[in-house]
């Protein structure tokens, strides 16, 4: 079987040989954040699977509720999205009746945001069972942990941070 002609295995150097036979992938940082990502969408997905809203919806709506009359590229940045990405998104919340989308004033080419009414109500249904959903996600770590646990995470994700200090 170690010489199956199908297995690329033998060709691979010793170097590599070396690092892949301790390689746990259990260890890898990477790896571990993207499982806890799906556990976190799954939690997200199954409370609100009756509201049909995604994570990034939701904070899109709360972006815009926190800047009201905020622009595509602006809330694209504040999500750490691709413009386009965002701008297909906003078409869709808008056409469901979650934002409002108005010609800027200043610039004829760009919109400002706004929360449409049906924003406000779904914001309504979902934020009390949000924090619900919110701590489910840490809740298997000890409560002691979880601050830390986020500072972590933010200190991860934080684009002016490099890592260097850990106040």
């Amino acid at each position: 079987m170690a010489n199956d002609p199908a297995d690329a295995g033998r060709d691979v150097s010793p170097e590599v040989r070396k690092i892949l036979d301790h390689f746990q992938l259990d260890d890898i940082a990477s790896h571990l954040l993207r499982r806890a990502h799906f556990l976190a969408e799954d939690r997200f997905a199954r409370e609100f699977a009756d509201e049909s809203v995604t994570p990034r919806q939701k904070a899109a709506l709360i972006v815009v509720y926190q800047q009201p009359g905020l622009n595509q590229n602006a809330l694209a940045e504040r999500l750490f999205m691709d413009r386009n990405t965002v701008a297909e998104m906003v078409k869709r919340l808008v056409a469901a009746g979650l934002l409002r989308r108005v010609t800027a004033r200043d610039d004829q080419r760009a919109y400002q945001l706004y929360l449409a009414p049906g924003g406000a109500e779904l914001l309504n249904r979902i934020m009390p069972r949000d924090a619900r959903v919110e701590a489910a996600v840490l809740e298997r770590l000890p409560e002691e942990y979880r601050p830390l646990f986020l500072k972590c995470l933010k200190m991860l994700t934080d684009p002016d941070t490099d890592g260097a200090s850990a106040n």
